[in-house]
């Protein structure tokens, strides 16, 4: 009989604090005062980091191990840079004492990508219409910045698109082992991804394309002292619809259950009219919005169902997936009406 692995395989460590100090010390810089405390562990591992010479407070991320490839961090690294050096307000990576932006540690699990990122200070978004008009002038700004960037010269090609395999198919197959006791609710997911999949791919040919936040809901931004917004994680960025990028705050909006419905359309066409002061957008990105709204369910669905094995089943039980079934049932059924 073999022996067992040791150290024995993990699916998501959360790596020691001390130790990741310690590793800044190393990397970034040798201050007696840095220390890191975990703020969130999702997808990825967030720590806030105090102490680091020129900067009060600074956030590390720790990407999830066989999350993002190396290529695909130097990717949204170098977004962040281009569009930052545009003049948008962004939380930019922190160089390591030789210059490189990002480095990797070797978790129990497998290597795992790590960045430090400028803090962001400021308040959390409202849904009123004051906020929201901000939220979208950012956006705004946001895209007509990356519409100067061309990432393909440099590793570009390595970064996933948001497009309708990630949105709505990916997603879909990733659903379909977790709802094999549910064979009704999977019917009924699988008719809205048909249906949205067949209206988005005839409309696709007309929609604005290029490089997108791919997370922009309120969460993902902050409001300054002077009225503008400084956005953060661009984790899931990438090259895709612009109009996908808007709806994700709608998707925000009309999603969260303790927002008022009146309230949060009002907030959502003060987004929208701000943003597209700024940028114009065509009949057809229009049209799009709501639909990208349920892909961005079924996206959502998905990412939650490919992280089973990191929580159980029994926290992502049916009653998760009729929730967001519901959802899109009111969804439809206010887009219809």
């Amino acid at each position: 009989m073999s022996s067992l692995p040791f150290p024995f395989p993990a699916v998501h460590s959360v790596p020691c604090a001390g130790a990741l100090a310690e590793l800044l010390r190393r990397e970034y810089a040798d201050s007696p005062t840095l220390s890191v405390r975990l703020l969130r562990r999702n997808i990825n591992d967030t720590s806030l980091v105090r102490g680091l010479p020129g900067h009060q407070n600074a956030v590390l991320r720790v990407y999830r191990s066989g999350w993002r490839s190396e290529a695909e961090v130097a990717w949204e690294l170098e977004f962040i840079e281009g569009v930052a050096a545009a003049g948008v307000p962004v939380s930019r990576p922190l160089a390591r004492q030789h210059g490189e932006l990002f480095g990797v540690l070797p978790a129990v699990e497998g290597p795992r990508v790590y960045a430090v990122f400028e803090h962001v200070s400021g308040r959390l978004l409202e849904p009123s219409e004051a906020d929201a008009a901000a939220y979208g002038t950012a956006a705004a700004r946001l895209h007509t910045a990356a519409d100067g960037l061309d990432l393909n010269s440099r590793g570009g090609q390595n970064r996933f698109p948001l497009d309708l395999d990630h949105l709505i198919t990916g997603p879909l197959e990733a659903l379909r082992p977790l709802l094999e006791g549910s064979p009704d609710l999977l019917r009924e997911l699988e008719a809205i991804a048909a249906r949205t999949h067949t209206r988005l791919a005839a409309l696709a040919p007309a929609l604005e394309w290029g490089l997108c936040h791919g997370d922009l809901h309120e969460g993902n931004a902050r409001l300054g002292e002077d009225g503008a917004v400084r956005l953060f994680d661009f984790d899931c960025g990438g090259p895709g619809w612009r109009a996908y990028d808007l709806a994700v705050y709608g998707w925000s909006l009309a999603s969260n259950s303790g927002n008022d419905p009146e309230v949060a359309e009002r907030a959502w066409q003060a987004f929208l009219a701000a943003y597209q002061q700024g940028r114009s957008l065509g009949q057809a990105d229009l049209e799009a919005i709501p639909l990208f709204v349920t892909a961005r369910s079924l996206w959502f669905m998905g990412l939650m169902a490919g992280r089973v094995h990191e929580f159980g089943t029994e926290t992502l039980d049916g009653g998760f997936f009729e929730y967001v079934l519901n959802f899109l049932r009111e969804w439809d059924a206010r887009r219809d009406g």
